[in-house]
């Protein structure tokens, strides 16, 4: 079985999408750049996102990343300018759903997409590190990292499609079964050389475009989220402790946003599915 012949096949179905990956530096970032954690860009007369459910009801969530699109390369469909955010709830599963499936995860209750489309430059009309609303509950506040790190971005390039998107098995098997002497039923079914070759183990610091990896499965099926086809951001766990950087979602896993394409093209982010997994 010639396995890239099949993969060739597999991208004309799923092409390759443009993408622009992150590398996280141990750097302070300042209040307009592109970043994961610290203090956000945010407008003073703007209502401060906070929780709706459980111990972090009414309680500020705390920003996970940041980016600033005025100085990130640009690729189809992303903004060209503004800022986007992504709050989340520092609870036990960092502001994901608790129900941890379907809609559930695109009902942004305790996490939070914002977009600023027009950056205000007079930093008076911002909030300042000591104005930022705190969570003064009882429980413990949970984040994947502390402190704040750089988000530095890679030129545009482009990411296959891999066995963790929900599209790919029935096209695989499709296009696997056309050369194949002997039909597969399910990816379970192949080689270890071959299932080797259709799961991409590397992945960058974070993302946005491409196609997502997941650390378990992808959240979406043709009849529940399936909508959300476009990553619009994926952080992953990234630890080194000689550049002190130390991102970890529980255990070695992945925070991952999607949004359907048209909602992106649009620049609405009110529908968004959030999943966050680990090994």
């Amino acid at each position: 079985m010639d396995i890239e012949k099949v993969m060739e096949n597999v991208r004309k179905i799923l092409p390759p999408r443009p993408a622009v990956k992150f590398t996280v530096v141990n750097e302070k970032p300042g209040l307009f750049d592109s970043k994961i954690g610290g203090t956000p860009y945010f407008p003073k007369n703007m209502e401060y996102p906070r929780g709706k459910k459980n111990e972090f009801k009414d309680q500020p969530l705390s920003l996970l990343a940041q980016l600033n699109f005025e100085k990130l390369p640009h690729i189809p469909d992303f903004p060209t300018k503004g800022i986007l955010q992504f709050f989340i709830a520092g609870d036990d599963l960092y502001g994901m759903a608790s129900e941890c499936i379907g809609e559930p995860l695109a009902a942004q209750d305790n996490f939070r997409i914002i977009y600023h489309e027009n950056i205000i430059k007079d930093e008076t009309q911002l909030l300042s590190a000591d104005e930022i609303p705190q969570y003064n509950g009882d429980d413990d506040v949970y984040m994947p990292f502390t402190g704040e790190y750089k988000l530095i971005a890679h030129e545009p390039d482009t990411i296959n499609a891999t066995a963790n998107d929900f599209r790919f098995e029935e096209v695989f098997l499709k296009c696997y079964n056309e050369l194949a002497d002997e039909p597969v039923e399910s990816l379970w079914d192949l080689d270890d050389k071959t299932s080797d070759a259709i799961h991409d183990n590397t992945f960058p610091d974070a993302v946005i475009g491409g196609y997502p990896i997941f650390t378990q499965e992808d959240p979406r099926s043709a009849d529940s989220l399936g909508d959300c086809d476009t990553l619009l951001f994926e952080l992953d766990s990234v630890e080194n402790r000689e550049k002190g950087i130390d991102i970890m979602w529980g255990d070695s896993g992945t925070g991952t946003f999607m949004i359907p394409l048209e909602n992106l093209r649009k620049l609405d982010f009110s529908r968004v599915v959030y999943n966050y997994d680990c090994y």
